[in-house]
């Protein structure tokens, strides 16, 4: 399980962190990932999250992403989402599988 590895993380490190850690998961098993998403739970960034999202902009290159950013880079790691849910506080969790 990943937790918040991916926000200090640009793109293309984002990718390759994926594909290793993946690289470690037995066969038939998962990869757990659980990042903050922009519009999780259907509320859109308040003002701290949008804080936030600058800060890791500023500081990584990486900011707070989308559902759409999390399917684009698991995509290039060689993964696919098999199951997400939204856990609270802006925070979605992603089991990924191989994509093949």
């Amino acid at each position: 399980m990943l937790c918040r590895l991916l926000e200090q993380l640009a793109d293309e490190d984002a990718v390759l962190a994926l594909r290793e850690n993946a690289a470690a998961v037995p066969e038939g098993g998962a990869l757990m990932l659980v990042e903050q998403v922009e519009g999780a739970d259907g509320i859109e960034l308040d003002t701290e999250a949008a804080l936030h999202h600058l800060r890791l902009k500023a500081a990584f290159g990486s900011g707070v992403r989308t559902e759409g950013d999390f399917e684009r880079i698991a995509a290039l790691a060689g993964l696919r989402v098999a199951a997400r849910r939204d856990i609270g506080w802006d925070h979605r969790l992603w089991e990924l599988a191989p994509a093949r």
